[in-house]
């Protein structure tokens, strides 16, 4: 699942429009829409930050869909340490995990 595909799916979850999303986020709406206009831009880590206070998630729960409190200590070690990852290596680190899951 994309950033964008899980941003409108926790849209769907709380019948919530871009619009109020972009207003509870304290963003412009043209932003929002302009994720999902011709313009297709992606969302950045800024936005991302905004739009999980505005879901009242963290972060890992947008990006796993998981409830922050059940996970183990050893998964949110492992996010932690990604987050510390930088931009340009992490495709390296989910690289050597997809080996090692196979």
């Amino acid at each position: 699942m994309t950033v964008k595909e899980r941003i409108l799916q926790l849209l769907e979850k709380r019948g919530w429009t871009k619009y109020k999303l972009a207003k509870e986020a304290g963003m412009y709406p043209t932003t929002v829409y302009d994720w999902y206009n011709e313009k297709n831009f992606t969302p950045d880590r800024e936005s991302i930050d905004s739009v999980c206070l505005a879901f009242e998630i963290t972060r890992a729960e947008f990006y796993c869909g998981l409830d922050e409190n059940q996970l183990t200590a050893d998964q949110t070690a492992l996010l932690e340490l990604y987050e510390r990852v930088p931009e340009n290596k992490r495709k390296i680190v989910t690289d050597l995990m997809q080996s090692l899951a196979e």
